[in-house]
């Protein structure tokens, strides 16, 4: 009984204090009463609004004003905190003070004059000279601090940028005079040497040619010295492929030369992958490929790859050279072997090719290239062979943010082909295709969808449609074009084949869904067609399919399952519906 007693007299006492420090706590400003306090400042809306947002927003992350119980200590400490961030807008003579009003904190704000630079002056070293003007911040200007920061990075920068200092350190100096409200402001770069890049020595190569990493840096021994190349060739170094490691470091000056030293670890340069797809009309399909990023030394490419599948059996060979004869461009020789049988044609083909690459502004890049193309053809019990000589041309201007899974921005590219068949003078003829796609992201809403978008166009001129190749006209539908029809199903038929078209129009509608950072989901709606003549028939009924599709992300790229239902269904022609797994989206 005794031992209750005191048992039910350790409890009341215990909720006596809770219940007191519950009552204490309805003064103390934080869990959730971040805002429970006034600014009381006359005729200054603008540097109120700043005061109460500063205050709210240290209310929520500073962790020693969330220590504080006494209001007290609080208000002494808000004072604090509100006199530092009026320095910080120039005001230095300001006085704020405290009271407690209906448990509420109240804040009397006088700012006081707004302090100005009377005074402006740079201290560079020797040899250093800046023009006053590209500061962004002159006399009469209020000392904020946001502003000289500023200036002090611009000056720092500006030294950076354009002279050789060994080391670059900006600094600043304020002389705040409270007799007439003003401030000298002395913007400095400590004291450095002038010097040059030294010898530049590579530790830790193993088959990469060391020629090749010296002609990605950008600079060479005897350069005007600047630690912005430094990283900029670390950047460069690294987007070679070659390497999972690139440190650069440099000692002391040795006579106005700093030597610097590129340690790396190169990476395995060998990949062996596989990959498989599956499409309603096709059945299943397999990829194997094969790369070597460093086949010479010189971040050669050579890149091996096989398809197959019920339609067609692939084998094509790559052999990227970067770098050549401009560090801009690059070479790209192509060999394929292919035999093709779709419900359209029947081909057997061999090609040889050269492509050179080159950016021509940011996000553009033109291609010209030359190709050779032996083929025989079997469409409606007729074989031909041709052999054509072409020449692809072609610009490409890409803003997304991935290739393979963008969410943002746009790409647009025009390709103009001109063909010619060394076995027939006569068929000569210029294939072009014009693409645009778009995307973008609702990150506030829910599911995060992405809005992506494509149309297309493609046309042949110069030759009748029974002059080209069946292997080179346009068809339409399948996984890549319209789904929910079968393979190149869309246009001209004849008792139920493909005929192929000169031209083709094609149009994309999908909302991409995330769910978490794994899975996700498309509802999507295509429409295209291939038609006759030459010029793409926009008045023209398009076939549309649409459909749904779950997304499976992994670090490279999306696994996609779509199922699709044609909304212009033919009878004896199309399925009731068409199924595509894939890897990547679909545009």
């Amino acid at each position: 009984m005794r031992n209750r007693s005191v048992f039910f007299l350790i409890l009341v006492g215990w909720l006596w204090s809770f219940s007191s420090y519950a009552l204490d706590s309805a003064l103390i400003p934080f869990f959730g009463q971040s805002d429970n306090f006034k600014i009381s400042l006359k005729g200054q809306k603008k540097l109120r609004a700043l005061l109460r947002e500063e205050l709210i927003q240290q209310r929520q992350t500073n962790r020693q004003l969330q220590q504080y119980r006494s209001p007290i200590k609080i208000a002494r400490y808000e004072r604090q905190l509100l006199r530092e961030r009026l320095r910080a807008e120039g005001y230095y003579g300001a006085d704020v003070r405290s009271s407690t009003i209906d448990q509420k904190m109240v804040y009397s704000v006088d700012p006081g004059p707004l302090y100005r630079i009377t005074k402006l002056s740079l201290k560079l070293p020797d040899g250093v000279v800046l023009d006053h003007s590209s500061l962004g911040i002159a006399e009469g200007d209020p000392l904020r601090a946001e502003a000289v920061l500023s200036a002090v990075k611009t000056v720092g920068d500006a030294v950076a940028e354009n002279f050789c200092l060994y080391r670059v350190k900006a600094d600043y100096n304020a002389k705040v005079l409270h007799e007439n409200h003003s401030a000298e402001l002395t913007l400095s770069i400590a004291d450095s040497p002038q010097v040059v890049f030294g010898e530049i020595s590579f530790v830790g190569l193993q088959s990469v040619d060391e020629g090749y990493l010296r002609q990605r840096l950008p600079f060479s021994s005897g350069d005007c010295f600047k630690a912005a190349a430094m990283d900029r060739g670390q950047l460069l170094l690294m987007q070679s492929n070659l390497l999972i490691r690139a440190d650069l470091q440099t000692a002391e000056p040795v006579a106005g030369a700093v030597p610097v030293q590129v340690t790396v670890t190169e990476r395995f340069h060998r990949t062996l992958s596989a990959g498989g797809g599956f499409q309603g009309n096709e059945g299943v399909g397999l990829s194997v490929g094969w790369e070597h990023r460093n086949l010479m030394g010189r971040a050669e490419k050579l890149t091996v790859d096989t398809l197959l599948n019920s339609h067609q059996q692939t084998v094509a060979a790559n052999l990227t050279r970067p770098y050549f004869r401009n560090s801009n461009q690059l070479l790209t020789l192509s060999s394929t072997l292919q035999r093709l049988e779709t419900d359209a044609f029947a081909s057997k083909l061999i090609t040889v090719g050269a492509e050179l690459t080159r950016p021509l502004a940011t996000h553009l890049r033109g291609i010209v290239g030359v190709e050779m193309a032996f083929s025989q053809v079997d469409e409606d019990n007729q074989s031909d062979t041709y052999a054509l000589l072409s020449f692809p041309l072609s610009l490409e201007y890409d803003k997304r943010d991935d290739p393979l899974d963008p969410q943002y921005g746009w790409v647009a590219s025009a390709r103009v082909r001109p063909y010619r068949d060394l076995y027939n003078a006569d068929t000569q003829f210029i294939q072009s295709t014009v693409a645009l796609s778009g995307y973008h992201t609702f990150d506030a809403v829910a599911w995060q969808p992405t809005l992506a978008a494509r149309a297309a166009l493609g046309s042949i001129t110069g030759v009748p449609r029974d002059q080209v190749p069946a292997n080179v006209r346009f068809y339409s539908g399948g996984g890549g074009s319209v789904r929910g029809y079968a393979f190149q199903t869309l246009g001209p038929l004849t008792d139920g084949n493909p005929d192929g078209g000169l031209s083709f129009s094609e149009v994309s509608l999908e909302a991409r869904l995330h769910w978490g950072s794994s899975w996700g989901g498309v509802v999507f709606l295509d429409g295209g067609s291939a038609f006759t003549d030459s010029a793409p028939q926009l008045d023209e009924d398009l076939f549309w399919g649409a459909g749904v599709g779950v997304r499976y992300y992994t670090s490279f790229a999306p696994i996609r399952f779509d199922i699709a239902v044609p909304l212009n269904q033919r009878p004896a022609i199309d399925d009731d519906f068409q199924i595509y797994i894939s890897i990547g989206q679909s545009f």
